[in-house]
């Protein structure tokens, strides 16, 4: 078996293309907001060099604006890090509760982002053994679709549910519903069956579930 993922699959690579271009254009934003922060805190040192005096208010917002922002930083670097790394190895166990949250926090950088409440489990965490790239992939698009069911003002529910024979259920509820139809399309369960994971749809028809298998085969070429 590989050492990595090889992406000989072109949804492999689009989906790796787009989350790090959304990732980039979120640290973007996050530099432009320090570099406003920081020219306003220039012009208010001008200003005292002057003589001129100026609210210490002023200069403690500046300063939070910069520290929160920098902090942002580097929590969007280190997501972007765990998100680069999951190529490393074809088959892993991982966390679903982590990977999930990973994909809500990395998903919010679009712009028609809804609300998501996530819960997760309370117990033990579900651990499966399977692609952990392609599992994000899948998860990803759950979300885009759950968003452009709600609209930006909506909110989504998801859990995770362990199954008796191993394995867990995502449930995405709440959706409302999507003018492109229902999930998923075919390259979706195309992505989905390269793992194993099975796609139901919820019986309000206003969500749907992926079957996550406790254990993934080595992922298919597809």
């Amino acid at each position: 078996m590989n050492s990595t993922i090889d992406f000989k699959d072109n949804d492999d690579l689009a989906f790796f293309g787009k989350v790090n271009a959304s990732i980039s254009h979120e640290l973007k934003n996050i530099l432009a907001i320090i570099s406003e922060a920081a020219g306003l805190l220039q012009d208010l040192t001008d200003m005292a060099a002057k003589g001129q005096k100026i609210e210490l208010e002023m200069l403690t917002t500046c300063s939070q604006d910069i520290v929160e922002e920098i902090q942002r930083g580097f929590a969007t670097i280190k997501q972007m890090n765990t998100f680069s790394h999951s190529i490393d190895e074809p088959v892993k166990k991982v966390n679903l509760a982590d990977v999930v949250d990973l994909m809500i926090a990395l998903s919010k950088f679009l712009s028609f982002a809804c609300t998501v409440r996530f819960d997760p489990l309370p117990e033990e965490p579900a651990v499966v053994s399977t692609c952990a790239f392609r599992l994000q992939n899948l998860i990803y698009r759950a979300l885009v679709f759950a968003y452009e069911s709600t609209g930006p003002d909506g909110q989504i529910g998801v859990a995770i549910h362990p199954q008796p024979n191993g394995g867990a259920q995502i449930t995405f509820s709440g959706c409302g519903s999507n003018k492109a139809g229902k999930f998923a399309s075919d390259k979706t369960k195309k992505i989905a069956a390269s793992i194993g994971v099975d796609i139901r749809e919820a019986r309000d028809l206003q969500g749907f579930e992926l079957i996550v298998p406790e254990n993934a085969e080595a992922v298919s070429q597809h």
